[in-house]
């Protein structure tokens, strides 16, 4: 069917600075989701810098999803607030791949679907204070990543993803998509 992704991801990028040879220890998280119900059909990949190494884990996401082999309709990032992702990979591609992408090649190349001004709508219009943890059980902003990876707690952060995902998927996306009838907007042609 035309128009409905083969596999929508959602897509997200844990840094911290200070950390490896570039200045950032991070992960890249993705997981396929359904479309039509907004829940997991598939596990949470979580690439973890300190498993592997920086180069390594944006290596492997840019071949699964961005290389010229990669059918754009096989991957469309779902986030929150997702410019800020789409930026960090534009450097890392270059920087560490020597892939050069521009922001026109991620937003205006690609479908993606980034649910954060849905929030700032809920929020009465106000950009202040429209964060996930605002309107989800996240827990916090992501400030404990840096306690954790200095005390190489990387199960904590492998929770924190977790928790934020799951807070992600079903106290805003699922619901955006179990409520979007009550709209009432119907296609009209």
């Amino acid at each position: 069917m035309r128009g409905v992704p083969a596999l929508l991801t959602k897509e997200d990028i844990s840094i911290l600075s200070n950390k490896s040879a570039s200045g950032f220890s991070f992960t890249i998280q993705f997981q396929k989701i359904d479309l039509k119900t907004g829940r997991p059909d598939g596990d949470l990949i979580i690439l973890k810098e300190w498993e592997s190494s920086e180069e390594e884990i944006v290596r492997d996401f840019y071949n699964r999803f961005y290389s010229n082999e990669s059918n754009i309709w096989n991957f469309i990032p779902l986030g929150f607030g997702l410019h800020f992702e789409f930026e960090f990979l534009i450097a890392k591609f270059e920087n560490l791949l020597g892939k050069k992408f521009t922001s026109r090649d991620i937003y205006y190349s690609r479908p993606y679907l980034d649910l954060k001004p849905i929030i700032v709508l809920i929020n009465d219009g106000n950009f202040r204070g429209a964060r996930l943890d605002s309107f989800t059980d996240k827990l916090g902003d992501g400030s404990v990543i840096k306690t954790y990876y200095e005390n190489k707690q990387f199960d904590e952060i492998e929770k924190y993803i977790k928790n934020e995902t799951d807070a992600f998927l079903k106290q805003i996306f699922q619901k955006v998509i179990s409520n979007i009838h009550c709209l009432g907007i119907k296609r009209v042609s």
